[in-house]
């Protein structure tokens, strides 16, 4: 199975529920903010956050039912984040996903606005579509936890971490692993965490899932300052060369473009020898893994 392959097989019923849970249909002034709204979430994208949790339940029970609202909800904060990401005050990009950023096409008035509505709305969608598949009980442990992958000491805390930190003589892998382990791999991590948790009771397989999402995390993110340092507009679908320009401390930065490949190696690696010891096999994880480790590596000579 290729990436491609997954995509196909996993995202079609995603994207069509992903467009119902932002369609509303209003007639009055907020029809510009539902627009809004839609047009960042519906932005052609990888979808890598809900093809993890859809393949971690596929490899577990041949079903995608459960993982579905949770992966909305992830796509939903995650897409909020972007939003707000690229605002003027935060990262100040023109592009994401190819296109306009939402502020650009819609005003930074509307664009907040999106981003306040779809942080709380993903926890509403969330609180109503989970419940019925697994009680109550584990629903609310499990939104508590996604709460906490987006709060002051998950994605939150880690882009203030991200926005005061420069790179100087003193900075170290442990200080830029810390700030992206909260910024990108709290999120990330929670796609593989609440899926497993939802459906499987097994402690040590739940270890392996929450130890795979770790070094999925960070390879995402260093493969992520890869791709700012050395791809382009057109084939990253947003403006490159901004870590450098504002001196931040990314892997890039402390490392160089190929040390920081042999990092995201030995991320990738960790990752796939714990995805072996699965019980059950999850070829996809897999793939996803060297997908995203390829995507950066194919820029960086």
């Amino acid at each position: 199975m290729n990436f491609n392959e997954l995509k196909a097989s996993l995202l079609p019923k995603f994207e069509h529920e992903l467009k119902q849970s932002v369609t509303h249909n209003l007639s009055d002034s907020r029809a510009i903010l539902e627009e809004a709204i839609q047009y960042s979430v519906t932005a052609p994208g990888k979808r890598i956050r809900p093809l993890i949790c859809m393949a971690i339940e596929q490899s577990l029970t041949q079903t995608v039912a459960i993982s579905l609202p949770i992966s909305i909800a992830i796509e939903l904060i995650h897409c909020y984040s972007l939003i707000h990401d690229d605002l003027p005050a935060m990262d100040n990009d023109d592009f994401r996903r190819g296109n306009p950023t939402c502020h650009k096409a819609f005003g930074e008035d509307m664009a907040i606005l999106a981003g306040d509505i779809l942080n709380t709305f993903a926890f509403e969608y969330l609180s109503t579509t989970l419940p019925p598949h697994i009680g109550f009980e584990k629903s609310i442990h499990i939104i508590k936890t996604l709460a906490n992958a987006c709060g002051i000491h998950g994605m939150g805390g880690g882009q203030a971490l991200d926005l005061k930190s420069t790179h100087t003589s003193e900075s170290s892998l442990a200080l830029v692993e810390h700030i992206h382990h909260l910024k990108t791999g709290r999120l990330l991590s929670a796609c593989f965490t609440l899926t497993s948790v939802a459906i499987e009771q097994d402690e040590r397989t739940l270890k392996t899932f929450s130890q795979i999402g770790h070094h999925f995390g960070l390879l995402f993110q260093i493969i992520d300052d890869i791709l700012d340092a050395t791809g382009k507009l057109e084939t990253i679908g947003k403006s490159p060369g901004k870590d450098s320009q504002q001196n931040k401390l990314t892997y890039v930065s402390l490392l160089g473009v190929q040390h920081a490949k042999k990092e995201a190696l030995k991320q990738k690696d960790a990752g796939l020898r714990l995805i072996e010891t699965l019980a059950t096999p999850c070829d996809a994880l897999s793939c996803i893994f060297e997908y995203t480790f390829e995507k950066g590596v194919q820029y960086a000579h």
